[in-house]
């Protein structure tokens, strides 16, 4: 399922796109794609990237940016809450069953079930008002397999008002699929790209800055992985997450109306 709300964007705005998503849901893929489109539109030097959880350091509020910014957020602050549903902002929503973040964070990164939980607690709390208030929002969903789909790339073009020939979209696409990538991070490694970043708490990992694509990122992609956590820890994340599931997991009919 994609959701869309609001009319697209244009990069002459010179607004921030800011790729808002769980983490595991595929939001740095979809933060590499709004990089591609705006190196086709300005050249590598011609914006800005980051990881940021908050927006003034880059545009200030009631201000335009003074080049195109894209920003990657799994926990963006109050304000940056508040910024997406009061400003012409454009925003990808990449979301994911919660418990599966959960799970995928622990096995890609090794970290222990709490420190997990907690991560993902924290960002689905933050992600929640931007979906339910966001002004300018595209949303995608990790179940539908969107980052698969080559029609989702031009979707984004679309949105953020960047126009690119349709080879040019097969080639964003093809180079980030998901065993592309993984041959992407080998070079990484080989090519000494990867560099120490504080990690999602107390666990550094190896990330390039640029992309942010971890070393090990890439995982099975698997949808109910989070079934094999024991009951314990399944029956906390079933009563932490119980108001996102509640709409997540709505009908289509059902959710059409909501």
């Amino acid at each position: 399922m994609m959701q869309e709300n609001g009319a697209t964007a244009t990069t002459d705005d010179n607004v921030a796109i800011i790729c808002v998503g769980l983490p595991g849901s595929a939001s740095t893929w979809s933060f590499n794609v709004v990089r591609q489109l705006l190196t086709q539109a300005y050249g590598e030097s011609g914006f800005r990237s980051d990881y940021a959880n908050d927006l003034t350091d880059y545009v200030g509020i009631g201000e335009k940016a003074r080049m195109p910014v894209v920003l990657k957020t799994h926990h963006p602050d109050t304000m940056m809450q508040l910024r997406i549903a009061h400003e012409d902002i454009a925003t990808i929503i990449t979301l994911r069953d919660p418990r599966d973040c959960v799970a995928s964070l622990m096995r890609r990164f090794d970290q222990p079930f709490n420190e997990a939980f907690a991560y993902v607690l924290r960002s689905v709390r933050r992600v929640q008002a931007c979906v339910a208030q966001g002004r300018r929002t595209l949303i995608f969903r990790y179940e539908d397999g969107f980052h698969d789909h080559p029609d989702s790339v031009a979707r984004i073009a679309g949105f953020i008002g960047v126009t690119a020939a349709d080879p040019a979209l097969l080639a964003i696409h093809e180079g980030l699929r998901t065993r592309t990538v993984e041959r992407t991070l080998a070079q990484m490694e080989d090519t000494g790209r990867f560099v120490e970043n504080a990690g999602t708490d107390a666990h550094p990992n190896l990330y390039d800055p640029v992309t942010h694509w971890h070393r090990s990122h890439i995982g099975d992609g698997a949808v109910g992985k989070y079934k094999a956590l024991p009951d314990r820890a399944r029956s906390l994340m079933d009563n932490a997450f119980w108001s996102f599931l509640a709409a997540y997991y709505l009908p289509p009919d059902r959710a059409a109306t909501a």
